[in-house]
């Protein structure tokens, strides 16, 4: 019993860790084109490092702690998927403007892309929700 509240466990926590990389790593990705572009500075970058790569680091870990792959068994698979369906269950929760909050999160994303991007320099920061085409 205890063997099967472990791997659900850690299966979880592998799961959260796996998501907060790629999430840093995506950072990384827009940053990298940013601190290309001129739009965003070296600090940016780094942060966004450290967000993919630290979580990364501690899902290798913990990975290599429960026993390597070989010891990832069927309750693991399903703990690895908690993570993920807790955030898709937030995502479809109603805002109070009716509207769904994965909704709100990919406007966010968006936004902060075009800065980090600098999509709206050339029109003085307008953010009417046009699209620009990046030169």
């Amino acid at each position: 019993m205890t063997d099967v509240l472990i791997d659900s466990v850690a299966g979880f926590l592998t799961g959260g860790l796996v998501l907060s990389a790629a999430w840093g790593l995506f950072w990384l990705a827009i940053s990298l084109v940013g601190l290309r572009r001129g739009t965003c500075g070296q600090r940016i970058v780094f942060m966004s490092l450290v967000g993919g790569s630290v979580p990364l680091a501690l899902a290798i870990a913990l990975v290599w702690w429960i026993g390597d792959l070989e010891r990832m068994t069927a309750v693991f698979a399903v703990g690895l998927m908690g993570m993920p369906t807790v955030l898709a269950g937030f995502g479809l929760r109603r805002m109070p403007d009716g509207q769904r909050a994965g909704i709100h999160l990919a406007a966010g994303v968006r936004h902060l892309m075009d800065d980090l991007l600098g999509l709206h320099q050339g029109c003085g920061n307008c953010h009417d929700g046009h699209d620009h085409i990046p030169h």
